[in-house]
């Protein structure tokens, strides 16, 4: 890094400092806005999406809504930078340039750079900006818009053109090799996973001894089961509750009232619990209690699972099951299950499973003794894959804070790149 005096303090949301012969400039002067409607032509065009991975043409056949035609929607090219700005908040990628030729929703602002400014520089410092949601200064409304004049008049600091392409080419090259990195160990991480799912299925439908007598057990997803063993329904052996929600929810701020639950809330089993909001509402309904099974059965999260660790009411989307099965070996095999109604309903506009099949999925069902050695022998064997998991896992988190981190440093100036770099 060069010395203090080469740099410029700067009062913005971004910057503290920047090189001292960086140029003050705005949005305006880096982008011209291109909104090129697509019209009759449409179907000749790529539809391309945009996410966390980048702009990428989107597969038709993957489920999802589509408007009856694409006329409305806008042209793409190489090299223009897609916005998304609004909904900032909760969008999981606002900036992506495009690497092809296609459509994409008008909703999104497409941008070319102007003459002197490099796009894929622009497009890492963006993705910079939105990795910590810097756009939030200038949100307004409640859908957390930024307004197209707002973001051309917003100011940022610009290296010289060549100085940007350098930039450009040396981020390539870091990001390739650690994202290459990552793509390794999270391949470790699907196998200790697969290498956990494959030995709780194991134990729940085989049991502990391997020279034990079997038979069929008549279910697809469970096969042969232990001659002593019996499968039953789920409604034969559970109490199951399916939360409705009240016609009207409010906010207390006293948190007086009973806990809405429109989804699980606490994380407690590795890699199937999630976390949902909570609020209050002054008309409980369907309250089940702590301790219960909470099971989602409606849109992307069906079939995750949690357990109740207070007295709640359930909400649309989730059904509580209290078993009389060891909880433990219920857990496991719910597991199994989740697993397999993935399967049926992967590809679904709006996945989902009702009643009728939550009651009538079928459990393995040993004695109750031999449910609670299970049940400790997987505890005791998952705990050491989840520790290597867990370690992989945080590796991956370093080296993507640290790939966060770089592209800042760098796109900021706060690390200056030469060619012997590259």
């Amino acid at each position: 890094m060069s010395s203090l005096k080469e740099y410029q303090e700067v009062d913005s949301y971004w910057y503290d400092q920047v090189p001292s012969y960086w140029g003050k400039t705005k949005n305006k002067y880096v982008f011209c806005q291109n909104k090129h409607v697509v019209g009759e032509n449409w179907e000749k065009l790529t539809l391309l999406t945009m996410g966390k991975s980048g702009v990428k043409p989107r597969d038709m056949d993957g489920g999802g809504k589509f408007p009856a035609s694409f006329e409305t929607y806008q042209t793409v090219e190489p090299n223009q930078l897609i916005f998304c700005l609004f909904d900032l908040d909760e969008t999981p990628r606002t900036i992506g340039m495009s690497n092809h030729y296609g459509m994409i929703t008008s909703a999104y602002d497409v941008f070319s750079t102007t003459e002197g400014n490099d796009p894929q520089f622009w497009t890492y410092f963006y993705q910079m900006i939105d990795d910590h949601k810097g756009l939030r200064p200038f949100y307004t409304g409640l859908r957390k818009v930024v307004r197209s004049d707002t973001f051309m008049g917003i100011e940022v600091f610009s290296p010289p053109l060549e100085e940007q392409k350098l930039i450009s080419r040396y981020l390539d090259k870091k990001t390739e090799q650690i994202d290459s990195l990552i793509k390794k160990i999270q391949k470790k991480i699907e196998l200790l996973k697969e290498q956990r799912t494959s030995l709780i299925n194991q134990y729940v439908t085989k049991g502990l001894d391997p020279n034990v007598e079997m038979k069929d057990s008549g279910v697809e997803w469970i096969g042969e089961i232990p001659s002593h063993w019996d499968c039953k329904k789920l409604k034969y052996i559970s109490k199951i509750t399916y939360g409705i929600s009240p016609q009207e929810t409010t906010y207390n701020d006293e948190g007086i009232g009973t806990v809405l639950i429109n989804g699980p809330v606490e994380y407690s089993i590795t890699d199937f619990g999630y976390t949902r909001s909570i609020k209050w509402t002054t008309d409980p309904k369907n309250i089940v209690p702590k301790g219960s099974l909470l099971f989602c059965v409606r849109g992307s999260t069906t079939g995750r699972m949690n357990i109740c660790h207070q007295d709640v009411s359930i909400g649309r989307g989730v059904c509580s099951i209290e078993s009389k099965l060891d909880q433990d070996f219920t857990v496991f095999s719910m597991m199994i299950v989740r697993i397999y109604i993935q399967d049926q309903i992967s590809g679904s506009t709006f996945p989902s499973v009702v009643k009728e099949d939550v009651d009538n999925f079928v459990l393995p069902c040993p004695p109750i003794e031999e449910q609670r050695l299970i049940s400790k022998c997987i505890t005791d064997e998952v705990e050491g894959i989840d520790k290597l998991i867990n370690l992989h896992s945080k590796k991956n988190d370093t080296l993507r804070e640290y790939r966060q981190s770089l592209i800042s440093s760098v796109v900021t100036g706060k690390v200056r790149v030469t060619e012997n770099k590259i």
